[in-house]
């Protein structure tokens, strides 16, 4: 009974044999393997347009090399039926997306690995296509993908643009946090309203989070308005700095490196409070020799 009280989960019976004592190190191994893997495995953050020019690709950008730099292990996937977060990175990709689904039969680790793109700062891009896809991918292929890029990096963001179809819903169904970007301004939260419901419908209002991009103060509107308007929690407001922006799309030179800035900041505190009340999850080498 006090072995039971201080947590213990195998009995073997005296006198035990070598195939006793064999068959409990499997059971408790198989178990401790089972408890590390679910922990192990990484979160989604998708982004996703209130209404068309919003701003998600920067934000998914730049959220991505801020998890990057914090946390390290992070992965860039752009969705977008025309992809742009490479032109964003500065990068020129050999392969992407198309490439993963076309070899999802094969597809391991050192393979999706091999197509994605590196930047720089050690965040990897699988990006999207330079011209629209004739055929898209299943929904099945897209869960397969994903399931597999959860088990190799800690953090996954998804530039989700524009596009609102099945695949929109899966990846929110699958992701920790869905950041919805806005303006501040009528139209745009009206249509973050309608986004809203439609993104809800499966993966539940609350993982919805509203970004301000472009913020300015208004006379006479709040954070409070916008969230009554679109239905939504605000976790970010980014300052209106154009030149800023414009500068680092021309440029290819990403916002958050742009460390003096305010734009900069406000994406590294973006990613603080996605990440705050997380567990450290460091990848430690697992060892049965660490568990009896």
């Amino acid at each position: 009974m006090n072995a039971m009280r201080s947590g213990a989960c195998e009995f073997i019976e005296r006198p035990a044999t070598t195939t006793d004592l064999l068959e409990a190190f499997v059971r408790l191994t198989a178990s401790q393997r089972k408890d590390h893997t679910q922990e192990s495995r990484g979160k989604i953050f998708s982004v996703v347009n209130a209404k068309g020019g919003s701003g998600s690709t920067t934000v998914a950008v730049n959220l991505a090399l801020a998890l990057q730099a914090a946390h390290g292990n992070t992965a860039l996937v752009d969705l977008a039926y025309l992809g742009h977060c490479a032109l964003h990175l500065n990068l020129k990709p050999m392969f992407g997306v198309a490439d993963a689904i076309r070899n999802l039969h094969r597809l391991d680790s050192s393979l999706l690995e091999s197509f994605m793109t590196r930047h720089a700062g050690g965040m990897q891009l699988l990006a999207g296509p330079n011209t629209p896809l004739g055929t898209e991918p299943s929904h099945a292929e897209h869960a397969k993908l994903f399931d597999l890029m959860v088990g190799q990096f800690r953090y996954v963001v998804v530039d989700l643009s524009t596009r609102m179809d099945v695949t929109t819903k899966l990846v929110a169904n699958l992701s920790q946090t869905v950041l919805m970007v806005a303006h501040a301004d009528v139209a745009s939260l009206w249509s973050a309203a309608r986004v809203q419901q439609y993104l809800s419908e499966n993966s539940g209002r609350d993982k919805v989070l509203l970004v301000l991009n472009r913020f300015r103060k208004i006379p006479g509107f709040s954070e409070t308005d916008a969230e009554a308007a679109a239905g939504v929690k605000v976790v970010a407001k980014i300052p209106n700095q154009y030149f800023a922006v414009s500068t680092s799309i021309d440029r290819g030179v990403p916002l958050l490196q742009q460390t003096h800035t305010d734009v900069a900041r406000a994406f590294t505190t973006l990613a603080t409070k996605l990440t705050e009340n997380e567990p450290d999850v460091k990848r430690k080498a697992w060892s049965l020799f660490k568990t009896v």
